[in-house]
């Protein structure tokens, strides 16, 4: 039995585990699908899968692969995965494969290695053109004008830095796990209630926006969850993200006074509603490439 793990990936990154075992030939090799999440901070992407490496003799050689990902940054020690071996003489052997352990990671940054270039020096043209400089300058004044206004206006409807290439910018779901982390570790709703549910439900509002294109901002939270509820998104999430507009709702605009445990349970039921979007678009686009992909014609 093995476990080929990779020991550390970065956030929002999958990893595939792999677990070898050996049968003989007649017996039956079963590892029965896992509960997801795997663990607290470790979500599951896709069943066992188990395929024949060789076969040698009388003996099998299988390997079973499990891919998993994980959206918070930590240490994790998996749990150990059990399957089962049907043996020809009606008995059945249990079989644990240890999971490991996970390093979940962010993108450091390294400063240090940043070095200044020297000023280029002043280009020199050997000729001149004083007669027509007037009408270029006109020229690519209006062309500038007009390259910036369309530069603009696609970098804001893209929400794109306006100067400059920059870093590339993450995925919506990992921009909106990294808010609410920082939302998460500042405490807020300790000193204003009002605050951190206006925090919340804004973070969460610009992560649909991002995410399926719809106006959130200008919508009530009752027109947000209406335009869900027809989206194949899990029932118990829609549930909580429910009752969390609600309370942020009754904070916001009642002057409600939320309870200790609403308040902590606040940020970890808006990440447990971006996780399973997440998951739910990884599942219909292995989907799709699996229907692309599907022979034609075939029987």
């Amino acid at each position: 039995m093995e476990n080929s793990a990779k020991d550390t990936i970065l956030i929002g990154d999958q990893v595939t585990l792999k677990f070898r075992s050996n049968i003989l030939k007649g017996e039956k090799f079963v590892f029965p699908d896992m509960k997801n999440p795997v663990t607290e901070g470790v979500e599951l992407i896709s069943q066992p899968i188990t395929d024949t490496i060789s076969v040698d003799g009388n003996s099998v050689n299988l390997e079973s692969r499990v891919v998993v990902t994980s959206f918070d940054s930590g240490s994790y020690k998996l749990p150990s995965f059990t399957a089962y071996k049907f043996k020809i003489d009606g008995t059945v052997d249990t079989l644990n494969f240890e999971g490991g352990e996970l390093e979940v990671t962010t993108i450091q940054i390294d400063t240090s290695s940043f070095q200044p270039f020297e000023v280029k020096d002043q280009m020199n043209y050997p000729f001149t053109i004083k007669e027509v400089m007037p009408w270029v300058g006109i020229i690519l004044f209006v062309m500038l004008l007009l390259l910036l206004i369309t530069r603009t206006v696609k970098k804001i409807r893209e929400r794109k830095n306006l100067f400059g290439k920059g870093a590339e910018l993450e995925p919506p779901h990992i921009i909106a796990l990294k808010k609410l982390e920082s939302l998460r570790e500042q405490k807020l709703w300790q000193k204003n209630q009002k605050e951190f549910f206006t925090n919340v439900t804004d973070i969460l509002r610009e992560y649909l926006e991002f995410r399926f294109e719809m106006q959130a901002m200008e919508k009530t939270s009752n027109e947000i969850l209406s335009e869900l509820s027809v989206l194949n998104l899990d029932k118990e999430v829609l549930k909580q993200l429910s009752e969390l507009f609600r309370i942020a709702d009754f904070v916001k605009f009642a002057k409600h006074s939320a309870e200790t445990e609403e308040c902590e349970h606040a940020v970890p039921m808006a990440v447990r509603f971006i996780n399973s979007v997440y998951v739910r678009q990884i599942e219909e686009e292995k989907e799709a490439e699996e229907k692309e992909n599907k022979p034609k014609g075939g029987v």
